[in-house]
């Protein structure tokens, strides 16, 4: 009894039981984050079993055998499913078609048409997969080089996405092309590319990274909303010493509207007319100034003369599409035509933070 209470007393049977625990924990989570894994991948398993056995796909064979070149009129069946969004059905019938499928011409046009069924309904390792092999084949196919690019730029996997790129920049060197794929559009892809490629690369210094980027901002106009979003993120001093620089700050309104007001340097800003007039319409500044702005206006004038608060709403509107969406992406997600997003502003009625004047 009495050696027991020694070992109990000693320092290093503390550390052991301590030990034991941590050890215990760790074990226990690994194997609960193991069946999350598990978990996740069954069901993703059983997803992906819906887009392969449909009631249409047992019957699909038997048309095919039993009518004449049925092909076009599937294919066009697949087209209707896949406008409509029911990608599901659509993949089912050029999986079969390809299947029975013999002529070269048209199993690789069916094979496109999978690869951007897969495309759309978010399977982009597959669409990957279709679309290597169609390049296989035929590698100077602009249109597939084109979805393979956006594919593994989804995909994050940009080294790729760029090669993809260059490939798209030597077909364009035939005049057949340069009118589809202009070289300011190669251009500005290159870089748009080049600015998610720095961005995600966690290895590269992060001196590096915002040198790089740096380069890119002043290269190109069209990116300064991309880059100042990163540079918000990872580096607010370089993020307000190179958004003071720009003249008319209305389209950068979303980026500056989220700052808390003791994240904002006031100092530094007030001689920027119209930075500190989206923190008037925030509440931030007392003195009223006529703003130009519509949304701001309003909002300014809420602040000082009505209880009721306002807020902003923010959307981005393609003007290639006239396609429309809650979130910023400088690539529209409808058309994917690259550096056609716009800001819309629209005051609204809310109650999500307190009023703080200076």
């Amino acid at each position: 009894m009495q050696n027991f209470i020694e070992i109990y007393r000693n320092p290093i049977f503390g550390i052991l039981v301590l030990l034991v625990i941590i050890i215990t924990i760790v074990i226990a989570d690994s194997i609960r984050a193991k069946q999350m894994r598990k978990k996740k991948q069954d069901s993703l398993n059983n997803l992906s079993k819906n887009f392969e056995n449909t009631t249409l796909n047992q019957n699909i064979g038997e048309i095919i055998a039993n009518i004449k070149n049925a092909t076009p009129t599937l294919m066009l069946i697949a087209e209707t499913y896949s406008k409509i969004g029911d990608y599901e059905q659509a993949i089912a019938i050029y999986k079969t078609l390809n299947e029975y499928q013999n002529n070269t011409i048209e199993k690789i046009n069916i094979l496109e048409s999978l690869g951007e069924s897969y495309y759309k309904a978010g399977f982009l390792e597959r669409s990957k997969t279709i679309f290597t092999e169609i390049l296989r084949s035929y590698p100077h196919s602009f249109k597939i080089l084109e979805y393979y690019m956006r594919t593994c730029e989804n995909l994050r996997q940009y080294d790729e996405a760029l090669e993809s790129l260059e490939c798209i920049d030597e077909l364009c060197s035939s005049d057949l092309q340069i009118s589809f794929y202009n070289r300011n559009k190669i251009n500005r892809s290159r870089n748009y590319l080049k600015v998610m490629q720095i961005s995600n690369n966690h290895k590269m210094p992060l001196l590096e990274q915002q040198e790089k980027l740096l380069e890119i901002y002043e290269k190109d106009s069209s990116l300064q909303g991309l880059i100042l979003r990163h540079f918000k993120l990872c580096n607010t001093g370089l993020f307000w010493k190179k958004i003071l620089e720009i003249k008319d700050i209305y389209p950068y309104i979303d980026i500056l509207w989220y700052f808390q007001k003791h994240e904002i340097p006031f100092d530094y800003i007030d001689y920027h007319s119209q930075i500190l007039d989206v923190y008037r319409a925030r509440g931030f500044v007392a003195d009223y100034r006529p703003i130009q702005h519509f949304a701001l206006e309003a909002l300014q004038l809420l602040h000082l003369h009505s209880d009721m608060q306002g807020d902003l709403e923010f959307t981005y509107h393609c003007y290639a599409c006239k396609g429309q969406s809650p979130f910023y992406s400088y690539r529209c997600a409808s058309c994917a035509e690259i550096g056609v997003i716009e800001l819309v502003v629209k005051p609204v009625q809310s109650h999500k933070y307190e009023v703080s004047f200076l």
